[in-house]
């Protein structure tokens, strides 16, 4: 059950996941390029244990890959979501347009790819905003993007008929090229510059002068309202892709001996000094002048950083919550692989760290099955007359199909759904016909006789929802919160004992 929907998270279940996904990336032992198994292996024991809700880690080192980790219950060849690393590769599309001569340079103007909706007399700092302008972030528009709430500029546009007009309509707060304002709406505008340079959909753009070359043939990127590629986020790729573009922009855009970025584009990135005075972005990507890394980074800890002086790329996707600010896994796997120089061979070690990563694909093997805790509370319906989230009546059953599970039933103003839950520390899964037939996943424990906690997710997505259940004679009184700092509580009250 989703009691949170936004449209700037959606993805849609065709082609989201690919079976016959290949990987025509080299792979190598980490010896062999200079990192220690053990360490590598005591990092994954590490996070996992951490309880941060990893969804993948994939590292490359000279080009070879040298971990390929996936936390269950994700699964390889499933597509992510990436939120604001779109706007990395939606940078790389503008690059790439400027290498290929469909658009000038950096410093063209802005104004004339919105004719229309710029005409007549305008803020003259508006009509001086330029590509790098919207690209760097310095467009100078008026924009109040964090924190995420309906108060927020991208809320705001999200729930307009036409996203770009509501981004040219705001106002000037300062001359463009002056001032770091992380801004998505620059990125949306930037997708509409780069169709009409091509005159198609940037999707479309980017799977032939992008994915194509690289050998990508799985993603999804969603369209705005208007019809527009989004810019700013939306767009879902699966890990080994992930790491193709991170080393595609390691090698300063050249792919098996062609070049489809501008010399320097990604390169002279720790040459511009503006970057310290920018927030440390520029060109849509995340700089670090002082540890000399590059990264794509996106909400709830979606990552690629490429170090050109370790020759490494890591790939992390996951489902931390907004709070979660300290880059704990990513942070920790750049420290183990600082080394470069080539090491003996370890098999022992590399032994258990394969062990390791199966491990964690798998869950946890020594959780307790807490079903019989909720035997008083079965069978019995609770009605919520306040209709909170569109919900009228919960109901939880035991599953006589699985020992492991209940049935968490939710009648609801869209109609009646049940739900699997695994109590035993597996997720049980069900297409969820109410959004798209992505499969939902739902785990539960009983805290204790009166009290159920409950998480939902979708593989694919990055936000994650947990519930409470807390059971006193006559009331349930239900809370949830997501990892996107949304919460709410409702009571319900037990009306009837339904039977099976």
């Amino acid at each position: 059950m989703r009691l949170k929907f936004c449209s700037l998270l959606l993805l849609m279940a065709s082609g989201l996941t690919s079976a016959n996904s290949t990987n025509d990336l080299p792979t190598s032992s980490p010896e062999a390029q200079g990192i220690d198994s053990a360490q590598l292996n005591m990092a994954l024991k590490e996070i996992q244990k951490s309880g941060t809700p990893i969804d993948s880690i994939l590292i490359m080192r000279n080009g070879y890959i040298v971990l390929d980790s996936y936390f269950y219950p994700y699964q390889p060849n499933t597509l992510h979501d990436l939120r604001s690393v779109t706007k990395s590769v939606t940078s790389t599309m503008l690059g790439i347009s400027i290498e290929q001569g469909k658009l000038k340079e950096l410093d063209q103007p802005m104004r004339p790819f919105f004719a229309e909706q710029l005409k007549g007399d305008i803020d003259p700092r508006k009509a001086a905003i330029t590509l790098g302008n919207l690209v760097d972030m310095h467009s100078g528009i008026a924009w109040y993007e964090i924190p995420y709430n309906s108060q927020s500029s991208i809320y705001q546009m999200v729930n307009s008929a036409d996203w770009n007009q509501y981004v040219l309509q705001q106002a000037m707060d300062d001359e463009p090229g002056r001032t770091f304002n992380y801004n998505g709406g620059n990125m949306n505008l930037l997708s509409a510059v780069i169709e009409q340079a091509w005159n198609m959909p940037m999707q479309e753009v980017a799977a032939l002068q992008l994915f194509k070359p690289l050998g990508i043939q799985n993603f999804y990127w969603q369209k705005d309202p208007s019809g527009h590629t989004i810019g700013e986020a939306s767009l879902a790729l699966a890990p080994h892709d992930l790491a193709k573009l991170g080393q595609f922009w390691l090698q300063d855009g050249v792919w098996q001996g062609q070049r489809l970025l501008p010399a320097g584009w990604i390169k002279n990135l720790f040459e511009d000094t503006r970057s310290a005075q920018s927030a440390g972005y520029r060109r849509g990507f995340w700089v670090d002048l002082s540890q000399k890394h590059v990264q794509a980074s996106g909400r709830h800890g979606q990552f690629i950083r490429i170090d050109p002086q370790q020759q490494s790329v890591i790939v992390i996707t996951s489902k931390m919550a907004d709070q979660n600010t300290d880059d704990f896994a990513l942070n920790l796997i750049s420290q183990v692989i600082k080394n470069s120089a080539p090491r003996s061979e370890n098999s022992a070690a590399q032994a258990q760290l394969a062990a390791t990563i199966q491990a964690i694909a798998l869950p946890a093997s020594n959780a307790k099955n807490t079903r019989e805790f909720g035997n008083h509370w079965y069978g019995k319906t609770w009605r919520f007359a306040s209709k909170p989230w569109g919900i009228e009546a919960i109901s939880l059953k035991l599953d006589p199909q699985d020992a492991g599970s209940l049935i968490w039933e939710v009648d609801s103003i869209n109609g009646k759904t049940s739900w699997p839950v695994g109590l035993d520390g597996a997720y049980r899964r069900q297409a969820d016909a109410h959004f798209f037939n992505l499969n939902l996943y739902a785990k539960a424990r009983w805290k204790n006789t009166n009290t159920l906690e409950i998480k939902t997710l979708y593989a694919e997505g990055a936000t994650s929802w947990h519930y409470s259940f807390k059971f006193n004679k006559n009331n349930l009184e239900l809370s949830y919160a997501d990892n996107e700092s949304s919460s709410g509580q409702a009571t319900g009250h037990l009306v009837t004992i339904t039977k099976d």
